[in-house]
């Protein structure tokens, strides 16, 4: 049952993306306040309340303190029936000049006494005092219908108020106004939440994704450095900095890439995803890491010919080696390949963007290159641009022998994700499956604060 529940319904994703617009919440709630704060002070017509205490007791001579405590219970009764006569109303407009009878008026017995006490609420202090002495000296003109056999006694006479009965303050509303928008957006967001159909979670992935699922790499938080001017560190998995889930999920998911690989007699495979910042690179790299940690001869290529990043996450510095692009103008790419710490994984990288991707595919070089180290690695991994923002990721999928498909937790919509999984099927690089990537377990992520999305940029530019 809770199983179920969870792949209903993603509570942890759904409390993420409230905390992640609590920016956008607080300021709705706070423009809401401000609004009933100005629509107080626009709206605020003052009222103004006069007051008179009497106290009731029986005709009879003999009555008991009980008869007079029931006297007053019933004449606050029947009073309210004698303030509400149109006959006392249209006496009291007429003493006061008026059309008609506007005051409010009440009447109620002071708890556990023989007391009652009438107000009166006008919009001018001066109406509410002469209403309420108008009413006193013409009430007894109806009053012996329904009054009965009791005496009253004023024992506060009515005064003219010195303020308005009613706060100016706007503090209650601008609270109400904060709390309800505060809750209201916060249901907003939390509905969204639920209806985008995105993968939320491992069941999901499962569910929803029409390709075999190879692993979940989990979330990693990381901080820029301050020393290094701002730079993220490291994400590959031989970083001692990173967390024992990240490292161990990274690598069971390249186990179980290398085992679908094999079992299809695959030896080329390309990484990419949908859409940008799904964290690809990071997940190339790091099967192309781990694979090398398992004693295979591993080729990374970095195909990401408009956004190059493979050489920030191996730590490349500028100029230390020719870039791949070049190389492959030349004719020579081989000069680019370069070994990564006296290990079994070498990497052809690429520094700068080129938008001539299409003309480099065409060349035939890198599928020259490609066929060449068919033979001298165990593994070749490439890692491609996202297949929704450039088109040759295609004509790279002619140069491998699969697919792996990285897919960033509660970022793309399921569909869209079954639709490319439909288009690379019909390449000769069929799916092999799908890695769930950055995912949280919790409530602690927040977009763009991640090693996946370390390295910015966008496709389509240059960069110097």
């Amino acid at each position: 049952m809770e199983k179920n529940l969870r792949r209903q319904i993603d509570i942890f994703s759904i409390i993420r993306d409230v905390l992640r617009e609590w920016a956008t919440i607080l300021l709705f709630a706070v423009s809401a306040s401000l609004l009933a704060n100005i629509w107080v002070t626009e709206t605020y017509v003052p009222v103004y309340t006069s007051k008179a205490i009497f106290t009731v007791s029986a005709k009879s001579t003999n009555s008991s303190i009980y008869q007079d405590l029931a006297s007053a219970q019933s004449l606050a009764e029947r009073f309210a029936k004698v303030l509400d006569s149109n006959v006392l109303k249209k006496k009291v407009a007429e003493d006061l000049g008026q059309e008609s009878f506007t005051a409010k008026t009440s009447v109620k017995q002071i708890d556990e006494t023989n007391m009652v006490e009438l107000t009166v609420t006008a919009n001018s202090a001066m109406d509410s005092y002469r209403t309420i002495s108008s009413i006193m000296e013409n009430y007894d003109q109806v009053s012996h219908y329904v009054v009965g056999n009791v005496i009253l006694y004023v024992i506060q006479q009515p005064t003219i108020p010195l303020a308005p009965s009613n706060s100016k303050s706007p503090v209650k509303p601008m609270e109400y106004a904060f709390v309800i928008t505060a809750l209201a957006a916060v249901l907003y967001v939390a509905f969204f939440s639920y209806r985008r159909d995105t993968v939320k979670n491992s069941h999901q992935m499962k569910e929803k994704i029409d390709a075999k699922m190879l692993g979940t790499v989990y979330h990693e938080k990381t901080k820029r450095s301050r020393k290094n001017k701002g730079e993220h560190p490291s994400m590959l998995i031989e970083n001692p900095l990173r967390s024992f889930a990240f490292v161990e999920s990274s690598r069971m998911a390249a186990s179980r890439v290398r085992s679908q690989m094999d079992r299809k007699h695959a030896k080329v495979a390309m990484i990419s995803s949908v859409a940008e910042n799904e964290g690809k690179s990071t997940v190339a790299a790091n099967i192309a890491l781990s694979l090398a940690k398992e004693g295979k001869r591993v080729l990374v290529i970095d195909c990401d010919f408009r956004k190059p990043s493979q050489y920030k996450l191996f730590g490349r510095s500028e100029d230390e080696e020719l870039d791949l692009i070049q190389a492959l103008k030349d004719g020579r790419p081989d000069t680019a390949v370069v070994q990564h710490k006296q290990t079994t994984l070498y990497g052809a990288f690429n520094q700068k963007a080129d938008p001539s991707a299409e003309r480099l595919l065409e060349s035939g070089e890198l599928k020259q290159m490609i066929d060449r180290y068919r033979e001298r690695m165990d593994y070749i991994i490439l890692d491609t641009a996202p297949l929704a923002l450039v088109s040759d990721t295609e004509d790279l999928a002619r140069l491998a022998d699969t697919t792996v498909l990285v897919v960033r937790e509660d970022a793309i919509l399921a569909k869209k994700i079954n639709d490319t999984i439909d288009v690379l099927n019909q390449t000769n690089a069929a799916v092999l499956g799908c890695i769930l990537n950055n995912a949280v377990q919790g409530f602690t992520a927040k977009a763009g604060y991640n090693g996946y999305s370390a390295y910015g940029g966008h496709y389509g530019k240059n960069t110097k």
